[in-house]
């Protein structure tokens, strides 16, 4: 509880960086942060809230440039679920709804990539910031990647997430 009420209040500067609701069709308006795994794992596998704070607001700076400069799109509600391995290998789906077009999800996806990971000390950390795009509503229904979803399915069982995206990271 300690650290998600540290990320959260860490986070509270988003607003007054400006990433938030400026007009119903503002090109990104963060709604909330979801850590996908228990905070007690996330806590073996982070320095702490600062970092993975300080990564989440790059991120949402680099989404909020690069969507305000892109040419307007059609509302759109969902996700942008990150991983970052211990390595510093990090994979980025946009898990949105109607799904984002070629032209958006490609340019945007490789501005996120460019955003320098926090360091994990093991395994993979792994979050969501469900954020809406040029005024679509905010998503309500959790985060579910389609390469999840197919990863699940060859799975044959339930999978916990942070073994589901290592999956990923694998080829599995």
């Amino acid at each position: 509880m300690r650290l998600l009420l540290s990320v959260l209040l860490l986070l509270a500067g988003i607003v007054l960086a400006g990433i938030s609701p400026a007009s119903a069709a503002a090109p990104y308006t963060v709604d909330s942060i979801m850590l996908l795994q228990p905070q007690e794992a996330l806590q073996e596998r982070i320095d702490g809230a600062e970092p993975l704070a300080a990564y989440i607001k790059a991120l949402n700076a680099a989404a909020q440039e690069h969507l305000r400069q892109a040419a307007p799109g059609a509302p759109a509600s969902g996700y942008i679920v990150v991983a970052v391995r211990a390595d510093g290998a990090r994979k980025i789906w946009l898990d949105y709804a109607p799904a984002l077009p070629a032209a958006v999800s490609g340019p945007l996806r490789a501005a996120l990539e460019r955003v320098a990971p926090m360091r994990v000390r093991r395994g993979a950390a792994v979050f969501a910031i469900n954020a809406s795009l040029w005024g679509g509503a905010r998503a309500s229904a959790p985060p579910s990647p389609e390469e999840w979803r197919r990863a699940a399915g060859r799975a044959g069982e339930p999978v916990e997430v942070e073994d589901l995206v290592l999956r990923i990271f694998d080829g599995r």
